[in-house]
């Protein structure tokens, strides 16, 4: 692990904050790689962001309206609110097919609400199919029944068909008193929600009612001989496709784990637990004040899970070889608060070791009222090639920017800068091609658009 020491400066260019660090190998300030180009307000919330293969479109989930929005970003200094289609239910995720003429949208079709009488925990979820060749006017073509609470989602084009892979979550629903509770932990012994379950979905959209959904075995078997937390409720957070689309990656966060497997076959080739992070500073106290100096708590009895990763957005390196987990956690004290590489093969390769959270608080971004808690909240990674180069993003939840690190040699990581955001954001996409980076901000209803500054002197467009 590199040591390096920030020292971090305000720089305001083109009306947004950049950053810029010092590096302890060569002494010298490093411009940023990525600057603040274009924001959005939308008109309700934004959660998760797609973007269309082209580059020129965004498109992102809405609950407060209950629609899947869409952006023109061909300038991405102005971009523009184009389209709006509503769905019926709450949209969870968002992607865009390879040909960039459909959004797919999953939805989460009922909710138990606290203080009420439950639903029944079999009600379906749905996979919404959006004809969007007219961005101006897109339409529902057709919803397909899928598992209850979905939650992730990822898409795949196969010769005429598109294969979407989906994460069913079925958060717990716990009960008390015939009523659901505000607790919703895994393993409460009243929790009647049903295990989660990871779907694939192959359909033509220009076919209706013509569709194949198989499922990938997590069964308490399987998780258990994986060593994974609570075997008996497998609770799928996050879906990612290699680059090549031969394996898909779903992380599993309440069971601390990973599973990597074929998503045409539906064969397994990994289920492997993350663990607990190595141990370092950081602060766990609420007092107002942000000290990077208390021990990384160790596991015992009142703190059986401290320390464990609990991931929710995964993502593969550009070149297929590895994975990145966002350790966000789940419980108290729990989470690496950063980011983590694997083998295909469950294998740490490196972990940031609290380097994110040390570049926050230099930078006035950690939130000291979430130390007892997880820290910055590492929710969602992204990575991607720009030139030459390959960049890893991680959205932090409650710090309200985004880390970009250099990954171009996995082996040996390096921070490049932190990006402020808005808050709380969830989703970041990366737009190689065009040089660009967007972000969802769920807390202050924004998409946040960034641009690479230090272009290719050949003038060679990115590679997609």
């Amino acid at each position: 692990m590199r040591n390096l020491l920030f020292a971090v400066v305000v720089l305001v260019a083109a009306g947004a904050a950049a950053f810029w660090f010092y590096s302890s190998n060569s002494g010298r300030p490093q411009a940023s790689e990525f600057a603040a180009v274009g924001e959005l307000a939308v008109d309700g919330n934004a959660e998760i962001v797609a973007a269309s293969p082209d580059g020129m479109l965004l498109a992102h989930t809405n609950t407060k309206q209950q629609s899947v929005d869409l952006v023109n970003i061909s300038d991405p200094a102005a971009p523009v609110n184009v389209g709006r289609i509503a769905v019926p239910g709450e949209p969870t995720s968002v992607a865009v097919s390879p040909d960039g003429l459909w959004a797919l949208a999953t939805l989460n079709l009922s909710e138990s609400k606290t203080g009420s009488e439950p639903l029944h925990p079999r009600i379906p979820g749905g996979l919404a199919i959006i004809d969007i060749a007219d961005s101006a006017a897109p339409l529902l073509s057709e919803i397909i029944g899928i598992g209850h609470h979905p939650d992730s989602f990822a898409v795949a084009a196969s010769g005429a068909d598109l294969v979407a892979v989906v994460a069913i979550e079925n958060e717990p629903v716990v009960i008390a008193d015939g009523v659901v509770t505000d607790h919703d932990t895994p393993g409460n012994p009243n929790d009647i929600s049903l295990p989660g379950k990871v779907q694939v979905i192959t359909f033509n959209p220009l076919r209706q009612d013509n569709y194949r959904v198989a499922s990938l075995d997590l069964s308490q078997a399987r998780l258990e001989e994986a060593g994974l937390e609570y075997p008996g409720d497998a609770q799928p957070e996050f879906v990612a496709l290699s680059p090549d689309l031969s394996l898909a990656a779903v992380s599993l966060q309440e069971n601390n784990g990973i599973v990597v497997f074929d998503p045409y076959w539906l064969e397994t080739r990994r289920m492997f637990s993350t663990g607990r992070v190595a141990l370092r500073k950081a602060d766990l106290s609420n007092d107002g004040t942000t000290r990077l100096n208390d021990d990384y708590p160790e596991v015992t009895e009142d703190q059986p899970h401290a320390g464990k990763r609990f991931p929710d957005g995964v993502t593969f390196t550009p070149g297929g070889d590895y994975l990145l987990s966002a350790d966000e956690g789940e419980m108290p004290l729990t989470g690496g608060r950063g980011i983590s590489l694997w083998s295909l093969d469950g294998e740490l390769i490196w972990e940031d070791g609290g380097e994110i959270e040390a570049a926050a608080a230099a930078a006035g971004l950690y939130p000291d009222y979430r130390s007892s808690e997880k820290g910055i909240e590492i929710e969602g990674v992204a990575a991607a090639r720009f030139d030459t180069r390959d960049f890893a993003f991680a959205a932090a939840e409650r710090g309200g920017f985004v880390a970009v690190y250099d990954i171009t040699d996995p082996m040996a990581p390096e921070f490049v800068q932190l990006l402020r955001t808005g808050s709380e954001p969830e989703s970041v996409v990366a737009i190689p091609r065009r040089g660009l980076l967007a972000v969802a901000a769920e807390g202050s209803g924004s998409i946040h658009l960034y641009q690479r500054t230090s272009m290719p002197e050949s003038g060679v467009e990115s590679a997609p």
